[in-house]
């Protein structure tokens, strides 16, 4: 099988420090495509197989909320001074305090619309099917058993490269991962 049919290559190892061991070892061979399965966080792992990104989420957020409260208070002071205006008592028609609460409360609703529909694009959910499920033994990801798969679009990618760096970090076993 190779890498235009495969998803990438899984190697298992029985510990967190092997799996450790291995992305830096990967990462200094010029591997950047690469994703690991553990049953608990590994402390380290995360840095060195994503770096230091920055979240985009706050700001699409941010965004959110801005324009939940320019629409909210553009929607209320059209209805209030342009479309029907009432003069009631002599109160003004572009009445501020009064469109606050309901502007501050449409700024929150679409704050949290837009981090719900974010984190979910930013996560590639709903994902219902991963090719990593193929590897063999990849249920035991969840109890005692920690997965590194570098991905076959990695530049980097060739087999018996690969096989070779996860034969030098201990891999108890190593497959590729059909599509």
């Amino acid at each position: 099988m190779s890498g235009a049919t495969a998803y990438g290559m899984m190697a298992e190892f029985a510990t967190p420090a092997a799996v450790t061991a291995a992305a830096r070892g990967l990462h200094l061979n010029g591997f950047r495509r690469m994703e690991a399965y553990t049953p608990f966080p590994v402390e380290g792992l995360d840095q060195l197989l994503h770096g230091r990104r920055r979240p985009l989420l706050p700001l699409f957020v941010f965004g959110g909320a801005a324009i939940g409260a320019v629409s909210s208070y553009a929607l209320q002071y059209w209805v209030a001074a342009v479309d029907y205006p009432l003069n009631v008592g002599g109160r003004p028609l572009n009445s501020w305090p009064a469109f606050t609460v309901s502007s501050f409360e449409m700024t929150v609703l679409f704050a949290v619309a837009t981090a719900f529909v974010g984190l979910l694009a930013f996560c590639g959910l709903p994902l219902l099917y991963h090719p990593a499920f193929n590897a063999p033994d990849f249920d035991r990801a969840s109890q005692d058993r920690f997965f590194l798969c570098v991905e076959a679009r990695d530049s980097s990618f060739d087999d018996a490269r690969l096989r070779e760096i996860f034969a030098r970090y201990d891999a108890v076993h190593v497959s590729l991962v059909p599509l």
